[in-house]
């Protein structure tokens, strides 16, 4: 071998030593233009799930396999955020608001067979409902049905609100009108489940082994490491779905979800895979770009200050916190994957309004003036204790919050604790002072983000969902009439007037929304990201048979002649 050929090899050993292995897709799809069934989809989480059971499930992770699974009787339009029908074939609300008649579809079935009637409806709530046998985190979307509180209670034995006319109509009575029932009714808790099989099981199996009306049926479940669902054979919409199974592997950590992404394990890469290098170098490869899709998200980052904890108890003191901190900073700090938030409801969700009057922002000179207004012109005091949760991303943000609220005389120590302990603690009263909160929206109304948040029906000794124990009378006031508010443009003003008023009060400082990010593989077909169901595959479909990437290219890249394999190290292919 001569001098220079040496030269030539070690050169291209050193370039593909120091370069990803996958720049390049390894596969492509086989060409087809319209859906074809079969193949099995997968991708990772990094966390384990503890149960599908839709009346218990109210987590991102678990909330995955749990929608595939179970079908309620309205859902969502695939990519949209628009109410259509699902078990039911559509329903008729009375004049006042206040009764709902949902058909049922001929010919539903669950995943055993098993025809599906109005009863299955009432027995499904009544279950998800009864606060005696289920801990349901989603039961108080529920409290206008007639019945409620005396059946919550254990005063009735049946929820009075719900009938039935007959096996195909489901009549639902409400005490009043309600804005948003039919988004409450889309909501995973409100799935059908076969009484048969709940009560043979119990219900701490059925969690693990349990089975509904959905697109998919569960084969098996090995906790913290997969869950593989299989196509259902008697899905209501036929022949939906394409895929013959979905593998979705747990406690995978991140970087190996992204590695095994590139080299084909798998076919679906999300936010919660990519680090913030791989988020950037997948955005600048022009090989994978074609195949990213980013989005903006549903979801608001804040940092809830508790309002009977001082100093948190003047308001004073809360608005100097949200003018103290730089958002742009936090943003940058994970190269524009999220983005600043100056207000509740995010970009997406209807009364989001970017730049309001009293828009929180980054002003150094106001957070003094705040802290001076309080009686602290030199600063706190004493240090405040911020709660984070597990991982180092959380303790990035408590840093960062630590160089801002030090900047006007606020010292911070930071509190790291177990998810179960900090969600457990943000929930107990007189507990958490200062912590990192955020709302993921079960379903796209600003009611969704508000009234859990800071409606004083929220607070209690334990399990509060207003974390902030924030009470305002004028807000509470405001937030019950805006629910039942039949004029749209009336209705939104109202809840736009609502986060006016939370403007003021700043019991949350507003900081960051999510730049939802997916990358798929070349042969997956109609992905699209939903508003509303994390990581829904119910409408994908895979272009198979595949054919190797390298092999498709082989004709662009005989044009390089010899020099093909430097080319190729080299990234020009």
């Amino acid at each position: 071998m001569t001098r220079l050929a040496l030269a030539l090899t070690a050169l291209m050993a050193a370039l593909l030593g120091c370069r990803d292995p996958y720049q390049t897709p390894r596969f492509l799809g086989a060409g087809s233009v319209t859906p074809r069934r079969g193949g099995t989809l997968r991708f990772a989480y990094d966390a384990d799930i503890a149960t599908t059971d839709p009346a218990l499930t109210n987590d991102t992770v678990a909330g995955i396999p749990t929608r595939l699974m179970y079908e309620g009787l309205v859902n969502y339009a695939p990519g949209s955020a628009e109410l259509v029908p699902a078990l039911a074939s559509g329903w008729r609300v009375s004049p006042d608001g206040r009764a709902f008649t949902f058909a049922l579809r001929d010919n539903i079935r669950f995943a055993n067979g098993r025809a599906i009637t109005c009863d299955d409806f009432v027995y499904s709530w009544e279950r998800a409902l009864d606060a005696r046998r289920l801990p349901s985190p989603g039961a108080e979307n529920f409290r206008l049905i007639e019945g409620f509180d005396a059946y919550r209670g254990g005063r009735a034995a049946h929820l009075s609100g719900l009938s039935c006319a007959d096996s195909r109509h489901f009549v639902v009575r409400l005490t009043a009108a309600d804005q948003t029932f039919l988004n409450v009714v889309a909501m995973r808790f409100a799935a059908a489940v076969p009484r048969e099989v709940v009560e043979a099981m119990g219900d701490e199996r059925f969690g693990r082994e349990g089975l509904g009306a959905g697109p998919f049926v569960l084969e098996r479940w090995e906790p913290n490491v997969r869950v593989v669902l299989r196509r259902n054979p008697y899905y209501y919409d036929a022949p939906r779905p394409w895929l013959d199974r979905v593998v979705f592997e747990l406690s995978v950590a991140r970087h190996l979800q992204y590695m095994r992404f590139l080299a084909g394990e798998l076919e679906l890469a999300h936010t919660y895979s990519l680090s913030t290098a791989d988020y950037v170098s997948v955005l600048r490869n022009p090989a994978w770009r074609p195949y990213v899709t980013r989005t903006p998200g549903a979801t608001i980052g804040a940092l809830l200050t508790n309002c009977e904890m001082p100093p948190f108890d003047n308001v004073h003191v809360r608005r100097a916190v949200t003018f103290a901190v730089d958002r742009d900073s936090l943003c940058r700090a994970r190269n524009y994957r999220i983005t600043p938030a100056a207000t509740l409801y995010p970009p997406g969700i209807p009364g989001h309004r970017a730049q309001p009057p009293g828009a929180q922002r980054f002003d150094l000179a106001a957070a003094r003036r705040e802290l001076s207004l309080a009686g602290h012109p030199e600063g706190l005091a004493d240090e405040v204790e911020l709660w984070i949760g597990d991982g180092d991303a959380g303790l990035v943000y408590g840093q960062l919050l630590q160089a801002d609220l030090a900047r006007i005389g606020i010292r911070v120590r930071i509190k790291q604790a177990s998810n179960s302990v900090y969600y457990t603690s943000l929930g107990r009263r007189h507990t958490v002072k200062m912590a990192f909160t955020g709302w993921a929206m079960d379903y796209p109304d600003p009611s969704n983000f508000i009234e859990p948040n800071f409606h004083s029906r929220g607070i209690a000794e334990d399990g509060s969902s207003n974390h902030a124990f924030y009470r305002n009378p004028s807000l509470d006031a405001l937030l019950d009439r805006a629910k039942i508010e039949g004029d749209r443009a009336r209705r939104l003003r109202m809840y736009q007037d609502a986060e006016d008023i939370l403007l003021n009060d700043a019991p949350w400082t507003f900081m960051t929304t999510p730049v939802d990010v997916h990358v798929v593989q070349p042969y997956v077909r109609n992905f699209t990201p939903h508003p509303v169901w994390n990581e829904y595959v119910g409408d994908t479909w895979l272009d198979l048979p595949t054919r190797a990437f390298m092999l498709s290219e082989s004709r662009r890249r005989s044009g390089y002649g010899p020099l093909a394999f430097l080319a190729a190290s080299l990234g020009g292919l």
